[in-house]
């Protein structure tokens, strides 16, 4: 019983990380604020840098969940 339930949570965990749809999953949210805290912490200015991180990683995030 007890592995069923873990198994469940699990299968639940992946789903939130995995599922795209219309509002961003909670780890790509989570991983574009890092983004934005990294180019403040390391003097990035330029507005395209960090929309180009973002862009790419959640183009790999959507494929990769088509695949």
């Amino acid at each position: 019983m007890a592995q069923m339930t873990f198994q469940q949570f699990i299968d639940d965990l992946f789903r939130s990380i995995l599922t795209v749809d219309s509002t961003l999953p909670p780890a790509v949210k989570y991983l574009f604020d890092f983004f934005d805290s990294a180019a403040e912490r390391h003097g990035v200015n330029d507005a395209n840098v960090v929309h180009t991180w973002k862009t790419n990683r959640y183009f790999h995030t959507a494929h990769l969940t088509h695949l």
